[in-house]
């Protein structure tokens, strides 16, 4: 094997899949090629991905209900195209997000018993995208807030509580391949069909670092290894090999180690647990997961574990959190394993052999609870904390409230380790960002921000073509004013972007402190970002009107035939 083997308590970690009466039968698993997650579970539900013609519907069941599904088990339908990924929310049992080939991403609730009929009426509908979401992730951290990443090259950060955008990155010139956050919801990092990673900070758009990863043409997966400050990448090499890659996240300029696992042709899709550091690969359209065991006393950075063999292939598999393990096993991961050639899903545990029944400390540390840490207005403010730790046994002695572990606060200004060392990040290179005009979400009703999330003018921001004589004028105007010279103008979002300036080389130094010329261009952007709000919302009201004559009519005709 590439890695080096050595002594570990994870080193005899075996796969033990479960019995058949206990797996879930008789599911029509998408055949979707997309490489995103069909597979999602909580401690509570399982939720799939199925085939459909015309539209998109996933399943979703109890734990308990294992077995032989009926072929006419409710479903969630509300997307009218594919769906492509699903994510349950880290911090509600009962909300999972879906994405789907018609460029939205929908937020449902999921009754405390299960699907009893079919569900038609998502919680939450963000529009944004203009081509198909490929991905989803939750923060890690902050409650009601989610990234999605699409084909139309662009990366939408969303508040779900508001439905509306927070934050759009504009960085990536091809189609986005991965996303994932980091420990904390600080950072975020990309895959792109250009070969490039990217670390991004996710409030003002900065890129860390940026870098080529693997050479080869095919997918590449990125994950962040929990609060190391580093990343573990999945790709190709030039002659197609499969490869694994460790980098440090200030500095993607050469992986700190590379290596070659086999020259499969699946996309590997790497899992990390950071309880136990170990690295989990498995290969889309193969039947075995290997398993790595992270360490900080330099390179190699992985050691090989062993590897856990099926002669069946997997389409992907979904991960159970770490609270809704048996520790009773001592199981460190569970899987749920979607076959690519059938109709089942199959659980797969990771278990440490031990022969003690007493619960295990040493693989059992406090863990990633179900409580958030940070609203979405502390995160926006600038606040960032690690998520709060639960202990393990109190799950066991099934405690309503495990014991809390004191959570940290950082700095709002990021501070990141270079190797080792303190190094504050200055000058970076920033993701273009489009501006959000203001809204008051007190006076608008929910279908005012659907129609407002659903809006195009989430646009690449463009320059404005004015003469030196406007800007003299407005100039003398707020000269001759000392209110005006006084105000703060408030900025929305930084939309510049250093590589696109060239509208900015003729403007004047600042007076008294206000860049006139820059607020202008402000202003103007805010003015046609209202404009276009406008325009869509006449659109919709002309639809809806078109639609409610065409219920009318439909009515009409109904009656009439009643009556004769």
């Amino acid at each position: 094997m590439p890695f080096k083997v050595r002594i570990s308590k994870f080193r005899h970690v075996y796969g033990s899949p479960y019995r058949e009466q206990d797996c879930y039968k008789n599911i029509s698993i998408t055949r979707n090629a997309h490489d995103g997650s069909f597979c999602a579970v909580n401690s509570k539900f399982l939720a799939i991905v199925t085939e459909t013609s015309g539209g998109g519907s996933f399943l979703v069941l109890l734990l308990s209900e294992v077995g032989r599904i009926d072929v006419d088990h409710p479903r969630i339908r509300g997307h009218r195209a594919p769906v492509v990924d699903l994510k349950f929310n880290p911090f509600n049992d009962h909300e999972i997000a879906s994405c789907s080939d018609d460029g939205t991403v929908k937020v449902w609730s999921i009754p405390n018993d299960g699907l009893n009929t079919d569900i038609f009426q998502w919680k939450v509908d963000l529009h944004g995208h203009q081509r198909r979401v490929d991905y989803i992730e939750w923060h890690p951290t902050a409650e009601n807030l989610i990234l999605s990443a699409g084909s139309d090259h662009q990366v939408i950060l969303w508040n779900v509580e508001r439905a509306e955008p927070i934050q759009i990155y504009r960085c990536h010139p091809d189609v986005i391949q991965s996303v994932t956050w980091n420990r904390n919801g600080t950072l975020f990092a990309t895959t792109c069909k250009d070969k490039q990673i990217r670390v991004i900070e996710a409030r003002t758009g900065q890129i860390i670092a940026k870098g080529i990863g693997h050479p080869g043409p095919k997918v590449s997966k990125v994950v962040f290894l929990g609060d190391t400050n580093r990343l573990l990448s999945t790709g190709f090499g030039k002659q197609f090999e499969r490869q694994v890659a460790v980098w440090n996240a200030n500095d993607l300029s050469k992986a700190l180690t590379i290596e070659t696992i086999d020259f499969g042709a699946g996309a590997l899709i790497p899992f990390y647990d950071h309880d136990t550091r170990t690295v989990y690969l498995a290969g889309k359209g193969d039947g075995n997961i290997r398993y790595y065991e992270l360490t900080d006393q330099g390179e190699p950075y992985l050691y090989f574990l062993s590897e856990y063999k099926s002669t069946t292939p997997q389409r992907c598999l979904g991960i159970m959190p770490k609270t809704g393990l048996d520790v009773t096993r001592n199981e460190i991961m569970r899987f749920y394993k979607l076959f690519a050639t059938g109709s089942m899903c199959e659980p797969i545990s990771m278990i440490v052999p031990r022969r003690a029944e007493t619960f295990q400390f040493d693989i059992y540390p406090d863990t990633s609870g179900s409580y958030p840490a940070l609203s979405p207005d502390e995160w926006t403010s600038g606040i960032d904390r690690d998520p709060i730790l639960v202990s393990m046994k109190n799950f066991q002695d099934e405690s309503n409230m495990p014991q809390i572990t004191t959570y940290r606060t950082y700095d709002s200004i990021s501070t990141f380790s270079h190797r080792g060392t303190s190094q504050r990040i200055s000058q970076l290179p920033i993701a273009e960002v489009a501006p959000i005009p203001k809204h008051n979400a007190n006076n608008q009703s929910s279908d005012d921000i659907q129609q407002q999330t659903g809006h195009q003018n989430l646009r690449k921001t463009e320059s404005v073509n004015t003469t030196d004589t406007e800007f003299n004028n407005i100039r003398d105007k707020l000269q001759n004013s000392t209110q005006l010279i006084q105000h703060n103008f408030e900025m929305k979002k930084k939309v510049t972007n250093i590589d696109t300036n060239e509208y900015y080389s003729s403007i004047p130094n600042e007076i008294y402190g206000v860049d006139y010329r820059h607020e202008y261009l402000k202003q103007q952007e805010e003015i046609e970002s209202l404009r276009e709000l406008i325009f869509i919302k006449d659109h919709r009201i002309r639809l809806l009107e078109d639609e409610l004559c065409l219920i009318k009519t439909q009515c009409d005709k109904q009656d009439h035939k009643f009556i004769r």
